[in-house]
């Protein structure tokens, strides 16, 4: 199983070289920039990276068709790609926090909409755009032959919540990202997937299947705790009733669903202390949904990963917080080379 590195959005370019180069030496697959609003550009902040790497795979997670239209959003890619001999990837979804930011409607039909985006995308860097692109949702008028490309096409995956996108996704991308799921319902994820995976055209590569999973293990436990508590509020879906429960009682999954701001606020004063419910309750959650402990813990998050593999994961995607040079030290020093050997 491969290891991919996400990166927090304000990081400044040289930052996010300084980890790319170290997560490369380390024997990562790829490095993610965050695509946030009000926060360094996903595609140019990954500039001096791939300038400064020669294996390392680089991209912007997510990015959405409907912050960007998939042409532009085909241009920065293959602009990235050819910088790079062929190192980009993008991780394209239907987006949050963008499109609510931007106050962005969205089409009937989403999952659709992702599909022709995705088209378009993969298709510009395999010169399907000759003709332009006829979709219900988007269309590209004029003939794109990008004849200036040299380098091999760059992977282009889908960010996926529920079986719909998954099925779709695993049909017309180079992978799909699942997200947030943890390995006791990652086979029915899995299984989603590969019925779309069954409709894939024959002379497309195998699906590469990915996980987004916050990393949350620090030298100092106590403070990993801390740090995977503040972020709790994002977890699960934004902790869906029906996830909870795969770890708590009922009694429980009310408390933390009435107490939900209470979680988003631990995020915003940065405190990582939730008020209305015990410690121990979130700290659960924190370790069923995420990553998280101190050194003495890497055995079990070994074994987590190992379940991810034999689901049919092809990479996991960790996603650093606070400190991520110490996180990145942690997971070359002890988690790659574990589960590369």
């Amino acid at each position: 199983m491969e290891i991919d590195i996400i990166l927090e959005p304000d990081l400044s370019p040289r930052q996010v070289a300084e980890l790319g180069m170290a997560a490369e030496r380390f024997g990562a697959r790829a490095v993610w920039s965050s695509n946030f609003f009000a926060h360094w550009d996903c595609f140019l902040s990954l500039v001096p990276l791939l300038q400064q790497t020669q294996k390392l795979l680089v991209g912007p997670l997510a990015v959405s068709p409907f912050e960007m239209h998939p042409l532009k959003m085909a241009n920065s890619l293959l602009s990235l790609n050819e910088m790079s001999s062929g190192r980009a990837v993008i991780a394209m979804g239907a987006g949050e926090g963008n499109n609510d930011a931007m106050n962005l409607p969205r089409p009937p039909k989403v999952v659709r909409a992702v599909r022709e985006a995705i088209e378009i995308v993969r298709g510009a860097g395999r010169g399907q755009l000759a003709k332009g692109y006829r979709g219900e949702d988007f269309q590209v008028t004029y003939p794109c032959a990008y004849d200036w490309i040299k380098a091999s096409p760059p992977l282009v995956y889908g960010t996926a919540y529920r079986g719909m996108m998954m099925r779709m996704e695993a049909r017309v991308a180079d992978g799909v990202y699942i997200g947030c799921t943890p390995p006791e319902v990652m086979a029915e994820a899995m299984a989603e997937v590969s019925e779309g995976a069954a409709k894939r055209a024959a002379d497309m590569a195998p699906l590469k299947t990915n996980t987004f999973w916050a990393w949350h293990l620090k030298r100092d436990r106590k403070e990993g705790y801390r740090e995977s508590r503040r972020e709790l509020a994002w977890r699960a879906r934004k902790l869906e009733a029906e996830l909870l429960a795969h770890v708590l009682n009922p009694d429980e999954v009310r408390l933390v669903r009435d107490n939900y701001d209470k979680c988003v606020a631990a995020w915003f004063d940065r405190s990582g202390h939730i008020q209305g419910m015990p410690e121990e309750v979130p700290n659960r959650l924190c370790e069923y949904f995420t990553s998280t402990g101190g050194l003495e813990d890497i055995d079990r998050e070994i074994e987590r990963f190992q379940v991810f593999k034999r689901a049919g994961l092809t990479e996991v995607a960790l996603r650093l917080h606070d400190d991520p040079m110490e996180s990145l030290q942690i997971i070359g020093e002890h988690v790659i080379p574990r589960l590369k050997s």
